[in-house]
């Protein structure tokens, strides 16, 4: 797949079949992921995928910790639209006034999923050692975006949320992890349900005109 192909076919999957993506591919994703250029050629990253047992191992204890009512930790601080700037807020508003009624037409199918972290087969989870400066989760986005384009172009769909990193610690203890690591984001992995209306939902962007300024 050409790569512009590649940035208009990836789009937010909400709902995974359980086939599973062979391990040689989330490989070859990774090392895709690789060219991403960093500060320095600094490549602050790390990543750990889980699979199989071990993420079943996550879904059950992240559903028996929110079912529990056990407080959210995020290692990167959860944010709200008011942290955001006006503009950002307004888009953010669009999105949930269009989003929303594919929610209400298949409630079930949105909270089911979402609760088993959509039932992704693999989730890429991206650290940075502790206390990551500001260039490298910057870096690290980067690096994140280039990921669900190389899994694109391999015929993988991806989702970031929110919902993958809510319980770091257990994260850290199901895959071995240091205890300074910072979980910072999880990428659900896998191939979507094609006739699910949350996965044929796109969200819109704003006319380039509005974000773009070119001085002569």
């Amino acid at each position: 797949m050409e790569i512009i192909d590649a940035i208009h076919t990836r789009h937010a999957t909400r709902a995974f079949q359980d086939t599973p993506v062979p391990i040689e591919t989330l490989t070859a994703i990774v090392s895709d992921a690789q060219h991403t250029p960093s500060w320095g050629n600094s490549q602050s990253w790390q990543v750990a995928i889980a699979t199989g047992n071990s993420l079943a191992n996550i879904k059950q204890r992240f559903a028996d910790a929110s079912d529990a009512g056990q407080a959210e930790n995020a290692d990167l601080e959860k944010v709200h639209r008011g942290d955001f700037s006006t503009f950002a807020s307004q888009n953010m508003g669009h999105w949930v006034g269009t989003f929303r009624p594919v929610i209400e037409s298949d409630s079930t199918t949105y909270w089911d999923s979402r609760a088993h972290l959509y039932r992704a087969p693999a989730i890429a989870y991206l650290l940075l050692d502790h206390d990551p400066n500001s260039w490298s989760i910057y870096d690290l986005g980067a690096f994140s975006e280039t990921l669900m384009l190389a899994a694109a172009g391999r015929g993988v769909q991806s989702l970031v949320s929110y919902e993958l990193v809510k319980y770091p610690d257990i994260v850290r203890e199901e895959l071995g992890l240091r205890s300074h690591q910072v979980v910072a984001m999880g990428v659900a992995l896998g191939y979507e349900q094609p006739d699910k209306k949350l996965n044929q939902y796109r969200s819109d962007r704003v006319p380039v005109d509005q974000i773009l300024r070119i001085v002569d």
